[in-house]
């Protein structure tokens, strides 16, 4: 375990990211106890922390904030202020050695300051989180048999002083001397030691009774607190791991997609490495404005989910995406909810997961029904176009859309005609008796040149089309969505120079999908079009 005894190449070649520091005092305990009492507490319980994380430990701190003992001499206190700032302090220096969590483990009541501090921190959000707990809280209290006695029990009494005797018994002197019961009308009240000093409690500083203290009811209460802080203390780091938002769900609003969501979207798709350009999100805006939808917070979209429909027969979801910091929220599948409420109108509903959203998706009613695999070519100099392949013209758009249509299983004349109009130098048929047999289109991306649909007859055909395109595009790279069940095209793209990059799973909701002429189909358009 990592602490002050180590060397810092120790620390250095440690790849714990759970930092624990705990916070003691330094404050009278009557005759019987140490002023060190609450830092000889904070150690200990520190480092059986450390231990049970595998986190790094830090020395406790031993002066904090004990005001309520002022008048009692050899008690020292900081100003809350003071404290709270060297909680930031060390909290930056946390975050500039890549600790990520910090579990400020406190073992001092008077520590008021530690709640406001921390939760300042968290709520920023920051590259650190502290986890503050106040290890008291989770000592079981049927260990306190004095309990039941009048009047407060809460300072050098019988489960401070049993907790002693166990883990510092040297330190603990005889005889104990138990404080006398409060008489008043109207007692004071633990809260008061705001207004009122433990002085007017007990002039000799002891609240509580120690004399039923003893060793075994300390180890006894060592065991309580490990059984009971420990799997909170993983359950709350697993917390943070899965969702680091200080706010969680909180202000989050599923709204209409909107042009001015653009330069936000934007910002997502880089995020995630996605391939779109303005012009992708345009067309869903364009063409299907009422199912596409947007999580913002706070007036910013931090997710996003956009629809096509082909011939209100079948519809297409794309551009699923969420903003790293808020995703393990349910902000994909509330997305997908409500996508799919608009579109009712559409018997069959399609999409392209990867497999990491494929089980999301099966939760929803969808089912695997192929495979594609995106293959990636870097920037590289390119043969010509085959003599046989001829560029596509707006004239062919007719032929082509019925070709697509007999494959895909619905008309999608207008995708077909965006595509055309929208890189009209990497659309290329390839004529058969004076019709075609074979077509492909392509369009531009923020990262590479995509190729596709690609709808032939044999791999052979489908291989001069991409070639095609492919000359078109040049140096730049390129992708092309394959199907598997391709192998030939598949191998061809292998010999020059395309790599699996990775794969999506073709998925359907509701009714079957219109019937084609799968194998006729080489590339699809993208998995966000189908």
């Amino acid at each position: 375990m990592l602490d002050g005894n180590g060397t810092t190449i120790d620390w250095q070649t440690s790849t714990t990211d759970v930092l624990v520091l705990p916070v003691g005092a330094f404050e009278q305990h009557g005759a019987h106890l140490p002023l060190a009492t609450d830092a000889i507490e904070a150690d200990f319980f520190g480092r059986m922390i450390a231990e049970a994380l595998g986190a790094a430990l830090l020395p406790a701190l031993r002066i904090a904030t004990s005001m309520e003992h002022t008048g009692f001499r050899g008690s020292f206190s900081l100003r809350p202020e003071t404290l709270m700032q060297v909680i930031r302090d060390l909290a930056d220096e946390a975050a500039r050695q890549n600790f990520r969590i910090v579990v400020v483990a406190n073992f001092h009541g008077g520590n008021h300051c530690l709640t406001p501090v921390c939760r300042d921190l968290n709520r920023r959000d920051g590259p650190v989180k502290l986890l503050l707990v106040d290890v008291w809280e989770f000592a079981d209290p049927a260990f306190d048999s004095t309990h039941g006695r009048p009047g407060l029990n809460l300072h050098a009494a019988e489960l401070e002083t049993s907790l002693m005797l166990a883990i510092a018994p040297e330190w603990v002197r005889g005889p104990v001397a138990d404080a006398v019961a409060q008489t008043d009308t109207i007692p004071l009240t633990q809260k008061e030691l705001t207004t009122f000093g433990v002085g007017h409690l007990n002039p000799h500083g002891v609240v509580g009774w120690p004399s039923g203290a003893s060793r075994e009811k300390g180890e006894a209460l060592i065991a309580s607190i490990r059984q009971r802080l420990v799997p909170v203390l993983q359950d709350r780091i697993t917390r943070l791991r899965a969702q680091w938002r200080y706010a969680g769900a909180g202000g989050l609003t599923l709204r209409p997609m909107a042009g001015s969501d653009l330069p936000e979207l934007l910002a997502l798709k880089t995020a995630a490495q996605w391939n779109q350009v303005p012009a992708d999100w345009r067309l869903f805006l364009e063409t299907q404005p009422a199912g596409c939808f947007v999580m913002a917070h706070q007036g910013r979209a931090v997710g996003s989910a956009a629809s096509i429909a082909y011939a209100q027969r079948l519809a297409w979801i794309g551009m699923v995406l969420v903003d790293p910091a808020f995703r393990r929220l349910g902000i994909a599948t509330a997305l997908m909810e409500r996508t799919l409420a608009a579109l009712t109108g559409c018997p069959t509903v399609g999409l392209d997961a990867t497999p990491a959203g494929q089980t999301v998706y099966e939760k929803l009613g969808f089912r695997a029904a192929g495979q594609l695999w995106r293959m990636v070519a870097p920037a590289a100099a390119r043969p010509p176009a085959p003599d046989d392949v001829a560029p596509l013209t707006p004239t062919d758009l007719p032929e082509i859309a019925a070709l697509d249509q007999a494959t895909f299983g619905v008309d999608r004349t207008a995708l077909l005609g965006w595509l055309l109009a929208r890189k009209p130098e990497y659309g290329y048929r390839l004529p058969a008796q004076g019709a075609i047999r074979g077509f492909c289109l392509g369009r531009d991306g923020a990262n590479y040149e995509q190729i596709g649909p690609i709808v032939a007859a044999t791999p052979a055909d489908a291989a001069r089309l991409a070639s095609a395109a492919l000359a078109a595009i040049g140096a730049r790279p390129a992708v092309i969505d394959a199907w598997a069940t391709q192998p030939e095209f598949l191998a061809h793209l292998r010999s020059g120079g395309f790599a699996p990059q990775r794969n999506f799973v073709r998925m359907y909701r509701g009714a079957p999908p219109p019937a084609g002429d799968p194998a006729r189909a080489f590339a699809c358009a993208g998995p966000e079009l189908g």
